[in-house]
């Protein structure tokens, strides 16, 4: 037991900041604070909490919420986006999840687990756990062969299912007794823990999968054993989700109901909020600077280091995107420092330099300082853009037959910004030699195109729905992840990965990962426009709500969320 043990309290170690978590959870996040095991994230140092929960105040149980919510896919988690999948922490759960302010690890369908070795995770399912009173699961109580169901689901080895890099570690599933789930590993990894969190692995009955017939399109079809039920789901208006008067952790959820409503632009979602239609909103980023200097007093605020990463990707298995000279030219015509003006702060609120990770992962990534030194982030780009004239002079481009491609992309005001500025950018920077046309598409019509790798190049959010490291590089960058959809290959940067995945200690961790960045920055064919932070405001009224970004969402920590009035 001490080897095993001794890997897994270093790999998971981290600080639990009580104050933050009270201030997050009420009474309730008190309890969980008690129990939490250390996750491998960090929140961002470029966030702040303001607002939020009285420590004085003890939660009520009652009342209702308005949200923007959009629940525009089906409601299949193993395969839609998380965008949407992190949404559906209202009515389904994980095994474990992640704290939303300190990245720990909080049990959840699992009430504890220990490691006999490096290698075994033995998890204690919570008691009572129960499925949702609705058919065709109909209030069973939930058994340890439904999680191995879900995970070995989630595995399948078909480009829609997004998340099974997250599972990759693990060699086999076993149901010890009836509530005891064993995981053994193939290897020690220090991330398989809160890789359980990714928001894709939420936990299904297997007869629910049967009944849905693969077509989760109806509100009826989401059966789980989360805090709400989902009543209703009307696309393009809005959704409505009511106590499960069965859940299973007693005296949650405090809400009776929750609405939510569609929006399709940020600019009517915010003055909804303002004329108090709905009760919690992410601030647009042209905004963000008078509600948090003027109105201060009138909201809860908080900021939010992004999780979701809005990368540029180019598609290696299409010519000539197979060609290092090509992707290196394209990046280096970027202009990062004006996606952080003129794009990550008015439509976000602020902006950093990235190129692999969320502004959620600031603390694993380089400094601001540190990036400008290198030629992509380097002002002015009058160096940048003569280097990339040669390479794609060398690799056959002129201006009298310029690089012509399409910059493909989701309909939203943000994304839609992106890429038209990414046009601007390619045709000023490129000196003639790039044309690039760009295409939008419904995020329920890109998923498939982007999955099945129909695209020449992309400019969209991405995310592994996990707040880890490892989570980016297993789905984004290494060969074969799910979610690498430029197919990207770089067998010296599989093997960096993998090695960074055995190191216990954080600190030689760190230092592994800098030399991974410092690695990509000079061979990926990928990077990012910007790492971006939101700020979240609620009303004054409405307590411990989850700091969250544009698409990504803690709606499993919304059980603990109440009304003081």
């Amino acid at each position: 037991m001490g080897e095993g043990n001794r890997f897994w309290r270093m790999a998971t170690r981290r600080r639990l900041n009580r104050r933050q978590v009270i201030t997050y959870g009420g009474a309730a996040g008190a309890g969980l604070a008690a129990m939490a095991l250390a996750g491998c994230g960090s929140k961002s140092g470029g966030t702040q909490q303001k607002g939020g929960a009285n420590p004085q105040n003890q939660p009520k149980r009652g009342g209702s919420l308005v949200l923007p919510l959009n629940f525009q896919q089906g409601f299949d988690p193993h395969v839609t986006t998380v965008s949407q999948t992190s949404t559906y922490g209202y009515f389904y759960q994980n095994l474990v999840r992640t704290n939303p302010r300190t990245y720990d690890v909080e049990p959840e369908i699992a009430q504890k687990w220990e490691t006999p070795s490096p290698t075994e995770m033995v998890f204690t399912i919570a008691p009572n756990v129960a499925w949702q009173n609705r058919p065709p699961a109909n209030g069973r109580p939930l058994k340890v062969d439904d999680i191995i169901f879900s995970y070995n689901r989630a595995k399948t080895n078909d480009p829609r299912f997004i998340y099974k890099s997250a599972l990759a570690s693990v060699d086999k599933m076993e149901a010890t007794s009836a509530n005891t789930l064993k995981l053994t590993l193939k290897s020690p990894n220090a991330y398989q823990l809160g890789n359980l969190t990714v928001a894709g692995l939420k936990i299904l009955a297997p007869e629910v999968v049967e009944a849905a017939k693969g077509n989760f399109g109806e509100a009826a079809t989401a059966v789980g054993t989360g805090a709400f039920v989902l009543q209703s789901r009307e696309i393009g208006v809005g959704s409505t989700m009511v106590r499960n008067p069965s859940y299973w952790k007693p005296g949650l959820p405090y809400l009776d109901r929750i609405d939510g409503r569609v929006f399709l632009d940020s600019g009517p979602e915010f003055a909804a909020f303002t004329a108090g239609q709905i009760d919690k909103d992410v601030v647009p980023g042209d905004q963000s600077s008078d509600v948090e200097t003027k109105q201060k007093d009138k909201y809860n605020l908080d900021w939010n280091g992004d999780q979701a990463g809005y990368l540029l990707i180019a598609n290696t298995k299409r010519k000539p995107f197979d060609d290092p000279r090509v992707t290196r030219a394209l990046r280096l015509v970027v202009d990062h420092q004006e996606y952080k003006t003129a794009w990550a702060a008015p439509w976000f609120g602020r902006g950093r330099y990235a190129s692999i990770f969320p502004a959620a992962l600031e603390s694993w990534d380089l400094t601001e300082d540190e990036y400008s030194k290198y030629l992509e982030w380097k002002s002015p780009k009058d160096d940048a853009v003569k280097e990339a004239v040669s390479l794609l002079t060398a690799a056959g481009f002129t201006k009298d037959k310029p690089f012509k491609f399409t910059i493909a992309g989701v309909i939203s005001d943000y994304n839609t910004a992106s890429r038209t500025l990414l046009q601007a950018q390619f045709k000023r920077l490129g000196q003639g030699l790039v044309a690039p046309e760009i295409q939008g598409f419904e995020e329920a019509a890109f998923t498939p195109l982007r999955s099945s790798g129909n695209f020449d190049y992309y400019a969209a959010g991405n995310s592994p729905g996990g707040i880890q490291p490892d989570d980016w590089f297993s789905d984004v960058y290494q060969t074969g992840g799910s979610r690498n959809y430029g197919k990207m290959s770089d067998p010296k940067l599989d093997q960096m990965i993998a090695n960074q995945r055995t190191l216990l200690d954080e600190a030689q961790r760190k230092k592994a990962i800098r030399e991974i960045i410092i690695y990509m920055i000079d061979t990926s064919p990928y990077t990012f426009q910007a790492g971006v932070f939101d700020l979240n405001a609620s009303k004054k009224n409405v307590m411990a709500t989850p700091p969250e970004g544009k698409s990504f969402k803690w709606s499993e920590h919304y059980e603990l969320v109440w009304r003081n009035s």
